[in-house]
C-alpha cells in the first residue's frame, strides 16, 4: 500500500463574515499553500482549506485530512453525502450553506483516484504542522482585511528546494509566507526547514504513517 500523505489544514476568519483566510500543509515533504477572500465565514475558510489541501494533492496515493475545525470535518465526512443524496437541501429541507465549496469538496474527493479520510485534531495540539497551518491562514487572512489579498506574491524568499518540513518539530515557525490571499490555489511551496531533527521523531513521524495506511485505509 502506498504511504498515506497526512495534511494539517486551517481555516480562519476575522468575523464571521470577514475576511478569511486557509492554508494546509503536508507533513510528508513540507510543501503548503494559503490564501483567503475579502469576505466569508468560519465554515467556508474552514471548508476551503479542507479544498484546496485536497485539489493539491490528485493522484493514488491514500489521503488523511486533518483539521481544528470539527465542523468543516463532518461536513465532508458525514454530511456531505446526506447532502447530495437529498438535492443538495440540508434534514430541514433549507438549502446547504456554502454549498458551492461543498459542491467543490465533493467533486475533489470523486477526481482523486486514491481514497480521502478526514480526521477532526484538537484546535491548540501541540503541532508544528497544526500550528504553521494556523499561522499561514492567520496571515492571508489579515491581508485581506488590510486590503493586501489582492497582491499576490512571497513576503519571504523561497526555502531551499532540499528544505524538509520534518525539522519543524525542533523549532517554532519563525519565517511565514503570505500568498496574498488569491482564491485560486497555486502551485506548493517547500516549507521550512531547520537541522537537528533526531532519529526519535523520524522514527515517530514513520510509525505514524504506518499506522494511518493500516487503521484508516
Amino acid at each position: 500500500m502506498d504511504a498515506v500523505i497526512i495534511l494539517s489544514a486551517h481555516g480562519d476568519a476575522l468575523g464571521d463574515p470577514g475576511a478569511i483566510g486557509w492554508a494546509w500543509i503536508d507533513h510528508t515533504d513540507g510543501n503548503f499553500d494559503s490564501g483567503g477572500a475579502a469576505s466569508g465565514t468560519d465554515q467556508s475558510a474552514g471548508l476551503t482549506a479542507v479544498l484546496r489541501a485536497i485539489e493539491a494533492h490528485p493522484g493514488d496515493e491514500p489521503l488523511l485530512v486533518e483539521s481544528g475545525s470539527q465542523q468543516a470535518i463532518r461536513v465532508a465526512s458525514e454530511w456531505l453525502p446526506v447532502w447530495k443524496a437529498n438535492g443538495w437541501r440540508t434534514a430541514a429541507d433549507e438549502a446547504v450553506p456554502d454549498a458551492d465549496i461543498v459542491r467543490a469538496l465533493d467533486q475533489a474527493v470523486a477526481a482523486r483516484t486514491g481514497p480521502v479520510r478526514f480526521r477532526h485534531v484538537r484546535g491548540h495540539i501541540d503541532s508544528p504542522f497544526h500550528e504553521r497551518a494556523r499561522h499561514l491562514a492567520e496571515l492571508s487572512a489579515a491581508d485581506w482585511s488590510a486590503g493586501r489579498g489582492d497582491l499576490d506574491g512571497f513576503l519571504i524568499g523561497n526555502m531551499p528546494p532540499s528544505a524538509r518540513s520534518a525539522d519543524l518539530a525542533d523549532e517554532p515557525a519563525k519565517d511565514a509566507v503570505g500568498d496574498g490571499g488569491v482564491e485560486t490555489p497555486r502551485a506548493s511551496r517547500p516549507g521550512t526547514s531547520h537541522d537537528g531533527r533526531g532519529d526519535t521523531a523520524d522514527h515517530q513521524e514513520s510509525s505514524r504513517a504506518a499506522w494511518e495506511s493500516a487503521t484508516l485505509f
